[in-house]
């Protein structure tokens, strides 16, 4: 199932008198001064800048509204200033000295939610305030407009999910990840250029008082998620409860891919989920890569899920999930070896270990091309990735008349989970899933 490679945050650290090492609070977060003077409602210039741009990174994810990042400290500046001093249980004066600079700086460069939550106010145009040009931008441009458009990514993608760039003005690997990301998230081409679309619509995002997220399809309210190594960036867990307490009822869990891999979270995911009290069943890659190895794929999966104490029957078990896609080498190519016969070898071995008729992930535009359009899998119950926002339903393969599952989008970010996952919605009722998975 299609991944996104996170960037992972670095934090520099400084030596400290003794031989350890001190991780060092940053500043200029936004990239206009490292100069924090006393600030209060009637300063100006660079450091108000400053200053204003970092209380939006550090209360957006309070749903607070950016404000103007003018450099003029009015009275907007001096309630959101307010605002944050309580956030950050603070002396409340509307000033930024040396106390309310240092919280600053460590909130806008690693955001938390405060207690209370804010409400959606009139955007401003200029939240970052460092350019309001808006050129391509691309791998190796460097200067002001570059901050600007990273430091509009950070205010645009939720930091908990996409960890906030350093805004220093090389664009890089880490910011052409993150565009790629971005554009990911609003359905624009994926192509790591910042260009006339993009600006437009992460300056949208930016101004806003909350964080990209792709829409759902309408009328699905049933919503899943897919999981595999890629959700535990850093080796960080996924707190299953909290997944389960944002709404999410149904998971796919990766066990396996090809011949030689078993997924190092299936052992902890796949039972933490069912725990938790979501639906979920395990997913095996299939690679193609070798002819005839579907019914020894299968024997591997099946080994490797029955070791979790994965039935197929017990309250909670989704069926297991044959993913049948496109080349996972980054080719996007088809399997070399596909044939339907291989497939098939697969899904039948499995459904007799399990008793469960396995669920198909796939797309009607690889069995169109990769395997000549077949009906052969019509009777299967298909999940089917389809990210196109301006359709109503997935593309349905030949000879199939509907679909279980819809994967929708990679970008989906519910809590728990700590980085960004591919989501879904499920074709019926709660209670056509509770009885799919037994229940």
């Amino acid at each position: 199932m299609q991944r996104l490679a996170l960037v992972v945050a670095v934090l520099l650290v400084f030596p400290a008198a003794a031989a350890a090492t001190v991780a060092a609070e940053p500043v200029a977060v936004c990239g206009h001064t490292t100069a924090q003077p006393t600030l209060r409602q009637g300063s100006t210039g660079t450091e108000v800048a400053e200053a204003q741009c970092e209380l939006n990174l550090a209360t957006k994810a309070s749903k607070y509204t950016p404000i103007g990042a003018d450099g003029s400290f009015g009275a907007a500046t001096d309630a959101r200033v307010r605002v944050f001093q309580r956030c950050a249980a603070l002396s409340v004066d509307g000033q930024i000295g040396p106390n309310t600079w240092t919280a600053l700086n460590s909130w806008a460069a690693r955001p938390k939610k405060c207690a209370t939550q804010g409400t959606a106010d009139a955007a401003q145009s200029v939240v970052c305030g460092l350019s309001t040009a808006r050129p391509t931008l691309q791998s190796g441009s460097t200067g002001t407009d570059v901050k600007e458009l990273q430091c509009r990514l950070n205010l645009a993608m939720e930091p908990g999910h996409y960890p906030p760039l350093t805004v220093d003005g090389n664009f890089g690997d880490g910011t052409r990840n993150r565009v790629i990301q971005f554009q990911h998230c609003v359905n624009a081409s994926a192509d790591g250029v910042a260009g006339p679309t993009t600006w437009a619509k992460v300056a949208d995002w930016s101004s806003r008082n909350a964080y990209c997220v792709p829409p759902k399809p309408a009328g699905r309210p049933i919503d899943g998620v897919d999981t595999a190594k890629y959700q535990h960036p850093g080796g960080a867990p996924i707190n299953w409860a909290a997944v389960k307490a944002s709404g999410v009822e149904f998971a796919t869990v990766k066990a396996t891919r090809g011949l030689n891999t078993t997924d190092e979270y299936l052992a902890t995911d796949l039972p933490a989920a069912r725990t938790a009290g979501l639906a979920v069943g395990p997913y095996h890659f299939y690679t193609g890569t070798t002819a005839g190895t579907g019914g020894a794929q299968a024997d591997r999966f099946i080994a490797a899920v029955r070791a979790t104490g994965y039935t197929g029957k017990r309250a909670g078990d989704l069926p297991p999930v044959f993913d049948l896609e496109w080349k996972d080498d980054g080719s996007g190519g088809c399997p070399p070896y596909v044939t339907v016969a291989d497939a098939k070898a697969w899904l039948d071995k499995v459904q007799a270990a399990f008793g469960r008729t396995p669920i198909i992930y796939t797309q009607k535009s690889f069995l169109d091309a990769c395997l000549g359009g077949t009906t052969a899998f019509a009777a299967y119950p298909m999940q089917l990735a389809d990210y196109r926002q301006s359709v109503t339903q997935p593309a349905l393969p030949a000879g199939s008349s509907t679909w279980l599952m819809w994967q929708y989008t990679d970008a989906a970010i519910p809590d728990g989970i700590p980085a960004p996952a591919t989501g879904d919605v499920f074709n019926g009722t709660q209670a056509d899933l509770d009885q799919l998975a037994n229940r």
